[in-house]
């Protein structure tokens, strides 16, 4: 589920995310780096889109062109941890 990076509130799908785009729980902005679904600490430009201009702030909005809403991390998270406790377990680890 698309959600914002700060407070983990669901995002409408069919909402339109443009740069004055804020979260209506916590009014952070939603066009910024990490609610990016290309957000990758440790990428190039911290990105795996391979943006050319570098964003210093990740968390102010930007005009980022390859900018699409990600999904929730800690659901990301969990799903990860989930599926490498499913596999350890059937390798028996």
């Amino acid at each position: 589920m698309r959600a914002c990076h700060h407070c983990h509130t669901d995002i409408d799908p069919l909402m339109s995310i443009g740069y004055n785009t804020v979260c209506p729980k916590c009014e952070k902005s939603l066009h910024s780096c990490v609610n990016c679904r290309f957000y990758s600490p440790g990428s190039y430009h911290d990105c795996s889109e391979g943006v050319e201009e570098y964003i210093e702030d990740k968390v102010e909005a930007n005009f980022c062109d390859s900018f699409m809403l990600g999904e929730d991390t800690k659901e990301e998270a969990q799903r990860k941890a989930e599926a490498k406790a499913r596999a350890e377990a059937f390798f028996n680890f």
